[in-house]
């Protein structure tokens, strides 16, 4: 295991805080009723713990979003609006590498549209094509407007199909779709490359600082594929030796692009995000919970990361019982010596319906409900001692996976979005707590909030 470097390191405060709940069954919250039960402590605390804080993050690369108010994109002022009020610290935008390099022979290309700026299956209104280096763009207008935030978290998925290699074993390996195949033996030096573009990208979009992420998801079946040996829930994952091979490789490359920066250059402070976990309640035959994926990770993969990215959403109205999302990847993270003071980012998570394919539920009664539920756990969050960060999944709501702040057509901000300006904003991240936003207290304020809210 190499050394970590001293940009690894920071000397922390001794604190005593509050620990969060550790209920996992389903990997949810709750609102059940306005109050929620109470945190319990986690089984092992780090050795150092930092103060109170808690950064606000969003997950986009929607440029008609991200752009700021005084760039105007036709039909996105309610969310160019809110993203502005928010002002988020961290911004995590996918890098698509399928679509970005789809062919061997040409390198990765951030000019090349990756969509058309719509709504899921082409809905209006749109922004025009999307490209990365669009989206780059428009996350150096808005730090213009808001020095020191929209800090770009860059994240990976999407295998070329030229990449992959369908897995020899494996459950239902052999139909596994082509973006979530395993990097192909000997790949390592592609993927490097396609890091590199990025890199590039970034440096050339005239942006200082960002932090990478080598897979989204890689407990995931959609996103890596096959997930265990066999399609048993109690089977060896394989998904972890597969995602260690990015994250060395991504690690290796940042390694060699920040030594040719000179000290304080742009880039030198870039940071490796490992993770980037879904909060499975249970293993399943397709799927690795966190904390089990966590532990499949040796120590000279984990212990390389600068943070920690794991999701975790939130329902009003669950199935059944109640859990802290992120608990059971937390107390691993705990047992690990070497990630002692490295911080956890809840790099996804938000209210709504957080399931593929289900449906939001709108009334007035359960978007307040929401509201409270969300400003609770970042509260939680904030006094956590490993969370320094949470990301809202997303600004436009995808009605594939309806939790964003707006509809779809933006033509309407949900209550919820008031809990994320009110942590945002001009607040510093170690400031106290905000107090619950008027559009979460109650029923009618939550009402009349989204009917008086000015369209941008």
């Amino acid at each position: 295991m190499r050394a970590a470097p001293a940009r690894r390191a920071a000397a922390l405060l001794a604190a005593a805080v509050l620990l969060l709940g550790a209920g996992v069954l389903l990997g949810r919250l709750t609102a059940g009723g306005d109050d929620a039960a109470p945190a319990a402590p986690r089984a092992t605390a780090p050795a150092a713990v930092r103060p109170p804080e808690l950064a606000v993050g969003l997950v986009t690369g929607d440029a008609g979003v991200l752009a700021p108010p005084g760039q105007p994109v036709a039909g996105f002022a309610r969310a160019q609006a809110l993203t502005d009020r928010i002002a988020p610290e961290y911004v995590r935008v996918d890098v698509r590498w399928d679509l970005l390099q789809p062919q061997e022979g040409a390198p990765l290309d951030p000019d090349r549209p990756v969509g058309a700026g719509c709504g899921r299956d082409g809905a209006a209104p749109c922004a025009g094509d999307e490209t990365l280096t669009r989206t780059l763009a428009a996350l150096k207008a808005a730090q213009a407007a808001h020095p020191g935030r929209y800090r770009p978290v860059l994240t990976f998925w999407g295998m070329p199909a030229w990449a992959g290699k369908p897995a020899d074993a494996g459950c239902e390996a052999a139909r596994a779709r082509e973006g979530a195949r395993p990097l192909r033996p000997g790949g390592e030096p592609a993927y490097r490359a396609a890091v590199a573009a990025v890199w590039r990208a970034v440096r050339g979009a005239g942006l200082d600082g960002a932090d990478w992420s080598p897979w989204n998801e890689p407990n995931a079946p959609y996103f890596v594929a096959p997930q265990r040996q066999a399609c048993r829930g109690d089977a060896a994952p394989t998904s972890p030796a597969v995602y260690a091979r990015m994250a060395r490789a991504m690690d290796a490359e940042l390694d060699r692009l920040r030594a040719a920066v000179p000290a304080g250059g742009p880039g030198r402070g870039d940071r490796l995000v490992l993770g980037e976990l879904a909060a499975w309640p249970d293993p399943t035959p397709k799927a690795v919970p966190a904390d089990e994926f966590l532990r499949a990770l040796p120590d000279d993969v984990l212990c390389r990361a600068d943070v920690i990215g794991l999701h975790g959403y939130l329902e009003a109205r669950p199935p059944a019982g109640r859990g802290e999302p992120v608990a059971g990847a937390l107390a691993e993270l705990d047992r690990r010596p070497c990630l002692d003071g490295h911080p956890a980012w809840v790099t996804e998570t938000g209210v709504g319906a957080p399931h593929a394919g289900a449906t939001r539920d709108v009334r007035p009664a359960t978007l307040a409900a929401e509201c409270r539920l969300l400003h609770r756990q970042l509260e939680r969050w904030y006094r956590d001692p490993r969370v320094t960060a949470a990301f809202q999944y997303s600004v436009r709501e995808d009605p594939s996976f309806p939790t964003g702040l707006t509809d779809e057509a933006m033509t309407r901000t949900y209550p919820v979005a008031a809990a994320w300006a009110a942590w945002g904003g001009d607040r510093a991240p170690t400031a106290a707590p905000p107090a619950l936003p008027g559009a979460c207290a109650s029923t009618a304020a939550a009402a009349r909030a989204d009917e008086d809210a000015p369209p941008g």
